[in-house]
């Protein structure tokens, strides 16, 4: 039964390092995927935007003005983009833009329904016809070289099939409309929805990073956006103007997202579970601290003892050493004790509060009061098994019950075997309400069942060489 229960210690210990370093190399793993998986995506998208635009670019070829004819006459580019000139000119549009622009405006005079012409600023004639619908507008246009003979009847005609609001207009589809026309869907705030072509709108001026970019992940009514921005620049390398491409990676985001959260549920869960059993062990091995309160309702027993004083000898009335060496072995047995204890100083055996003051009167070169008191019971305990010992498993507290100080000493059990410098052959545990002095035949197996290894066996091996707690 012992060697079990030493076992099941060992085993507790090895299962809760081991979740530990689960937890810990789980975590790592689950960030590094993350990463890792982002910056692929990242990349991806970079290169087939980046090889997008620069095709775009090349078609412009912009020297000393905005050469569009040729890039206007190709057919070919990517579903979802913006080129702006420098001073906030829509140069050419595509796609579903509802959110890529804010807002933006006519910069013509215009009659619902009444064809107009106009000169862009960057030397465009268009053919434009403004179109009312119940919640926004749709503008028709034709650039000068490609305008039909016929532009004031398909202008009515193309208006026509667009409907009587911004939602018939978004839903008609792009095949509907005559080839000659670009068009643009704007509703009664001015926002863009939806563009194809190069009708010359207006609007904030863009701002132009110094190279190709790819910005932060938009999200657009629900969708996520790769967006991708490259600068187009005169000769003399001034930046005019900006293109924008745009890819819908919702689902990619998705299961990154996916990914992301079914990681951090599995960490947080071994977290959860590597702290409940930290915290168990923890509770298991650290007596909780004993309150004032509760010192009343208290018996001598396992875990608890009640001393008179540190120094004071009430029998005899005068200072004993010998009582500070029974705190000592007390404090001792507790340490080798599998639960840890509580020592109890300033009150007596049948409960009688007597204080501190008694052993206060003996302090020389130390302050009269608890301060004092602490320092001699510390300097006690370091001289008699250690340093490390008393700072890591030791701990003091004052209270006051009936207006007389007490001092609570809170022994957690140590993670090792510890002597008496001076006694190191003889083992002391706490032993129901006493603590009793563990010969080498009592010691050696109870080593092995409350610490479950070998240093015992060691121990005795080099015996008579004291052991030093320090």
């Amino acid at each position: 039964m012992k060697g079990a229960k030493a076992m099941s210690r060992s085993f507790r210990s090895l299962v809760g390092t081991a979740a530990l370093v689960f937890a810990v190399l789980f975590t790592i793993a689950a960030v590094g995927q993350y990463g890792f998986l982002r910056w692929q995506l990242n990349r991806q998208n970079k290169h087939f935007l980046n090889d997008a635009a620069e095709g775009m670019r090349d078609s412009i070829a912009f020297e000393d003005g905005w050469n569009l004819q040729g890039y206007r006459n190709t057919s070919e580019g990517p579903d979802d983009y913006l080129v702006i000139a420098q001073n906030g000119t829509l140069i050419d549009t595509h796609g579903d833009l509802a959110g890529m622009i804010l807002h933006v405006s006519l910069p013509f005079a215009f009659q619902y329904d009444y064809p107009v012409s106009f000169l862009s600023d960057v030397g465009e004639y268009w053919n434009l016809y403004v179109h009312k619908l119940s919640d926004g507008i749709v503008v028709l246009g034709a650039r000068k070289e490609v305008t039909p003979e016929d532009i004031n009847e398909r202008f009515a005609s193309n208006a026509a099939r667009f409907g009587a609001s911004v939602k018939d207009a978004k839903d008609t589809p792009e095949r509907k409309i005559d080839e000659a026309f670009d068009f643009a869907i704007i509703d009664g705030n001015g926002n863009l929805l939806r563009t194809t072509g190069g009708i010359p709108l207006k609007t904030s001026p863009p701002a132009i990073p110094a190279k190709p970019t790819l910005a932060p992940t938009r999200q657009v009514d629900g969708e996520m956006y790769a967006v991708f921005l490259d600068p187009v620049a005169n000769k003399s390398g001034s930046l005019v103007g900006l293109i924008s491409v745009f890819e819908d990676v919702t689902s990619d985001e998705q299961v990154l997202r996916g990914s992301a959260i079914f990681n951090t549920i599995v960490a947080t869960l071994l977290w959860i579970i590597t702290v409940a059993f930290s915290a168990t062990y923890v509770r298991r091995i650290r007596p909780s601290t004993i309150s004032c309160a509760q010192i009343p309702f208290l018996d001598e027993g396992e875990t608890v003892e009640f001393k008179s004083s540190l120094r004071w000898d009430y029998v005899l009335q005068k200072r004993n050493k010998e009582l500070e060496r029974v705190i000592v072995k007390t404090v001792v047995g507790f340490l080798n004790s599998e639960k840890g204890g509580t020592l109890i100083i300033g009150l007596s055996d049948s409960k009688e509060v007597l204080g501190l003051q008694a052993d206060y009167a003996t302090f020389e070169s130390v302050k009269h009061d608890r301060d004092g008191f602490e320092l001699t019971l510390r300097q006690i305990l370091i001289a008699a098994i250690g340093e490390r010992r008393c700072a890591r498993w030791v701990k003091t507290d004052f209270c006051s019950l009936e207006g007389k100080e007490l001092c609570v000493v809170t022994i957690a059990p140590s993670s090792d075997p510890v002597f008496l410098k001076d006694e190191a052959s003889v083992l002391f545990v706490r032993v129901g309400n006493s603590t009793r002095p563990f010969g080498v035949q009592e010691a050696l197996p109870y080593g092995r069942d409350r610490w479950g290894g070998t240093v015992l066996p060691r121990w005795h091996a080099h015996r008579p060489i004291p052991h030093s707690a320090g």
